[in-house]
């Protein structure tokens, strides 16, 4: 399913947890592990052929050596042959990873990300925002939050898949069910039905009842998606709920020892919420990993 792991670390809680999840990835697929390290500079001194402060093979040195005690913390040697090390310099972080991704044939991206309290609530990396909306593959962000004490296992109780009937929530359903013998856990899959909004005098049956039909419906075909995905005899759930879409998914997905895996967009127009703004607040909010992509590769490739 992986063949090449990255983690873009920066030795921040959060990177360092994410690394632990990638760790534990690359033990149960046999994966390579990539290491990435970017140094933001600004572009005056890039431009023009100056030299940068730093040769990159220092660079690269550098970042090595910084990686050791965080490695063996794990149970690794820079030495190991499963690991590579990459370490650049430039004045978008981002864009460099990306870079390095789509060079490297990376399969998963595992990368640390924070969430904030208050008015900045909505900010949860600029970093890890950019590479979500860029990346050529999917992005599995880790958060660390400033009172939770650092885990030392990474701990998969189950796979958690929000559905919203899209193609993308079907190819992300696909690739979660693989994960989740790849875990050996449950699957439970999500699904919000918003209440109607109309006037009642839009309405030929009372709002209570089409919304009850609807949920009815919505639990018959949630079913079948995951009937249809699951190996025989493995152990899925599911969860239909009338309600807003993101509070629905956001309470589903909130438990620390729960991946989520969904994709970045979904079923547009009149009383529909883009899964967009749903995986948003699912980063923003959950202390498990979530995975997420704008595409999701064949799993079986």
């Amino acid at each position: 399913m992986f063949e090449t792991i990255l983690v873009p670390l920066d030795f921040s809680p959060s990177s360092k947890r994410a690394l632990r999840y990638a760790v534990d990835l690359t033990e149960r697929t046999g994966a390579g592990l990539r290491l990435a390290y970017v140094e933001e500079t600004p572009e005056r001194l890039l431009g023009e052929g100056k030299r940068s402060p730093m040769p990159s093979y220092k660079l690269r040195n550098q970042f090595e050596d910084r990686c050791r005690e965080v490695l063996e913390a794990q149970g690794l040697s820079v030495d190991d042959d499963r690991l590579a090390f990459h370490a650049d310099r430039s004045d978008a972080v981002a864009p460099s990873l990306i870079q390095t991704v789509e060079s490297t044939d990376t399969d998963l991206i595992v990368m640390g990300t924070y969430g904030r309290r208050g008015v900045q609530r909505a900010i949860y990396g600029s970093v890890a925002e950019e590479v979500l909306r860029t990346a050529p593959c999917p992005v599995m962000t880790v958060r660390q939050r400033e009172e939770q004490a650092p885990a030392d296992d990474p701990g998969v109780a189950r796979v958690v898949v929000p559905v919203d009937f899209s193609d993308l929530s079907r190819a992300a359903l696909r690739y979660a069910a693989r994960l989740g013998s790849l875990f050996d856990v449950s699957m439970r899959l999500v699904h919000a039905v918003e209440v109607p909004t109309f006037p009642a005098v839009y309405e030929t049956e009372s709002p209570k009842m089409k919304t009850r039909k609807a949920k009815e419906r919505a639990e018959e075909e949630l079913r079948s998606w995951g009937e249809a995905v699951v190996e025989e005899g493995g152990a899925v759930s599911y969860v239909v709920h009338r309600g807003d879409p993101t509070d629905i998914v956001v309470q589903a997905t909130a438990e620390a020892d729960t991946l989520t895996v969904m994709g970045t967009r979904g079923l547009t127009g009149a009383r529909r919420t883009m899964l967009g703004s749903v995986t948003e607040a699912v980063i923003r909010e959950a202390d498990g990993p979530v995975l997420a992509a704008r595409t999701f590769p064949d799993p079986e490739s």
